[in-house]
């Protein structure tokens, strides 16, 4: 697997803002060690082989309210390390929430995922579907935000530039550009719309070794099937302490809240 990354400069730049906040940091911080000594020390600890310990630099790092992909990538590596499965696979799906374009996290979430008892059948997508699928999920929302932006910008310019257009031959040129470049922005919006609902879905991870999930909230359910540590569930409904989940073949039922963690 990839190993632990260090933080650049601008992740270090974030920490180092974050501990100049005020006295609260300070107070906040153990010993007041601040989250780039932690970060250090988490690292430290991970070549040292003491995984226990780098996990806990990395969290005590997020418990200062800092999530940054490359913390959230280190702390799965750790737990990875352990043979915990679904603490790693939960936070490398966080990690690639925050950076999807992140090829390292990615390999690594299905190296773990590869590793898991559940091998849960998912709707097979035919070729172009799927790269393109694939390359949308590998590319940051304010990239896709940002060329739908500037086409849209551009679509504005092209078009109040054609009754200007001296001949012609240069405003059908600039029509033609217009509906190019028109295109070109509602793709870019969908993509934008499938982006967003893709980070805003609910989804958790099993973190307890099994868990039984029955026909409704309570124990007193049948048993419908069995998942295990380190599967995906899309999150449904909650009713107290049980949530309702399902599985992307379609099975469902209710599981209790303790037993998962939502990315």
């Amino acid at each position: 697997m990839n190993a632990w990354r260090r933080f650049t400069t601008g992740v270090m730049a974030a920490l180092m803002a974050a501990t100049i906040l005020g006295p609260g940091w300070q107070a906040a911080a153990p010993e007041g060690r601040t989250p780039d000594d932690l970060f250090a020390g988490g690292n430290a600890a991970y070549e040292e082989e003491r995984y226990d310990d780098a996990v806990a630099a990395y969290q005590k790092i997020l418990g200062f309210g800092l999530t940054d992909p490359r913390v959230l990538y280190n702390l799965g590596n750790a737990h990875f390390r352990l043979g915990r499965l679904g603490p790693a696979i939960l936070n490398y799906e966080r990690a690639l929430r925050l950076d999807p374009s992140d090829r390292e996290a990615r390999d690594n979430l299905e190296l773990s995922r590869g590793l898991i008892r559940d091998r849960v059948g998912e709707p097979e997508l035919q070729y172009p579907i799927r790269v393109v699928k694939e390359t949308l999920e590998a590319i940051p929302t304010p990239s896709i935000a940002w060329v739908f932006l500037a086409c849209a910008w551009a679509v504005a310019a092209a078009a109040g530039a054609i009754p200007l257009a001296g001949s012609w031959v240069r405003r059908r040129l600039l029509a033609y550009a217009t509906v190019a470049i028109g295109l070109l922005a509602l793709t870019a919006g969908a993509s934008l719309l499938y982006r967003g609902r893709q980070d805003a879905a609910p989804i958790a991870i099993v973190l307890e070794d099994r868990i039984d999930v029955r026909s409704g909230p309570g124990e007193e359910n049948t048993i419908l099937f069995t998942v295990h540590e380190g599967t995906r569930l899309d999150l449904r409904n909650r009713l107290e302490l049980w949530v309702q989940v399902s599985l992307p073949n379609g099975l469902s039922g209710w599981v209790p809240v303790a037993a998962i963690e939502q990315v």
